[in-house]
């Protein structure tokens, strides 16, 4: 019996520690989807992109913002961080201020937007979202369902470029056309080039985990406590019935 209350005792610390990670785990990654759903309906209702670039990026320049007819168009350069390396990317988001036709489900067949960006220079296509179609529609226009707007990007060469950006609607026809310019940055942390995203401590005070997680905390484990010691509990029933 003293060798099932030791056995018992360490799964009993396995399972709690495997409880304890994966709360915090899914804790974490439930708390930012719904940061990021709250910044993006913040930049949607202030039509103000700033705090949800400055919440993905590790910095970025605000290049250009333009009102035409039914939509608000905001360019950025921002500097994302992959595998050791810092990359340019391009973001132009496209804001309805008004309502506008979009795509009811990702697989809209009849949403024709369309981002075209070329090299203003040579005319060369930098992006051209019908290419990436292939046999699944995606419909780019979902995402203001989603989030109430929806963007396009790519990544930058390594040299200053004029970018020919041309932007089109639900139904195909032109909302937006412009040269935007960009002065590719070799980014470096402390170079004060570009204006920067969120630090560290400012990201632990918005997600403010300890408070969103904490009660998921004590919600499993006094689940599992209670569980545990139930079963403890039976099986020594069980076995000191059984010896009689």
């Amino acid at each position: 019996m003293k060798r099932f209350y030791i056995f018992y005792s360490l799964f009993s610390v396995v399972f709690l520690s495997t409880i304890y990670f994966f709360t915090l785990i899914q804790g974490s990654q439930q708390r930012s989807m719904i940061l990021f759903s709250e910044l993006a309906n913040e930049a949607y209702e202030n039509k103000d992109m700033t705090p949800f670039i400055k919440y993905q990026s590790v910095a970025y320049n605000h290049l250009d913002s333009t009102i035409l007819g039914d939509y608000q168009m905001e360019s950025y350069q921002v500097i994302a961080y992959d595998n050791g390396v810092y990359i340019n990317n391009f973001i132009i988001y496209v804001l309805p201020i008004n309502e506008v036709l979009f795509a009811p489900a990702i697989n809209d067949e009849n949403d024709q937007t369309r981002g075209l960006i070329l090299n203003n220079d040579t005319s060369d296509v930098i992006l051209d979202t019908n290419l990436k179609k292939n046999d699944r529609i995606i419909a780019l226009s979902y995402g203001i369902n989603q989030l109430g707007f929806y963007y396009h990007y790519v990544d930058l060469i390594e040299s200053d470029m004029d970018l020919n950006v041309s932007i089109y609607d639900y139904d195909g026809e032109l909302i937006f056309s412009k040269v935007i310019s960009y002065d590719f940055i070799a980014y470096s942390p402390d170079s004060g080039q570009m204006e920067l995203g969120y630090t560290r401590a400012e990201l632990e005070e918005l997600l403010d985990l300890n408070n969103y997680v904490r009660s998921r905390l004590i919600q499993n484990i006094t689940i599992f406590l209670v569980i545990d010691i139930f079963l403890g509990a039976l099986v020594v029933f069980i076995v000191k019935k059984n010896r009689r």
